[in-house]
């Protein structure tokens, strides 16, 4: 990670912590040290000053965000944060919309939006690889 990424990141701490996006998320910055991405129902996805995507629940252990979710994290950052765009995967020209979100990066779930986990809320998803 590139040092100018790093203090964006933690400008971004900084600006959080300081109270710039609601109490909630000033909370999980100061807990964590990191930047809150996305608030969950009894857990939070945050970035490190170091670039690593984590999950961390009330109750449990911190630990390193797995695919989809880390991607899914990072999409919901980026819609927060602009300047995390870059931590994105970057849609080559063989990629295709998403057939299941139709590229929104949302799916209906009942009567409710979720992010869709089949292009990890990117709306575009990569050709199988032949390996």
């Amino acid at each position: 990670m590139s040092s100018t990424l790093s203090r964006t990141i933690l400008a971004l701490i900084e600006q959080v912590t300081n109270g710039q996006n609601g109490e909630a998320f000033q909370q999980a910055a100061m807990k964590y040290n990191a930047l809150p991405l996305a608030e969950g129902w009894f857990a939070w996805a945050l970035l490190t000053k170091d670039g690593k995507v984590m999950e961390a629940t009330e109750d449990g252990p911190v630990k390193p965000a797995v695919e989809p979710l880390r991607t899914m994290f990072l999409v919901a950052g980026a819609e927060k944060f602009p300047e995390l765009v870059v931590l994105l995967p970057v849609r080559s020209d063989e990629c295709t919309d998403c057939a299941r979100c139709e590229g929104s990066g949302w799916m209906q779930y009942g009567n409710k939006q979720i992010r869709c986990h089949i292009c990890r809320a990117l709306g575009w998803v990569a050709p199988p690889s032949n390996g």
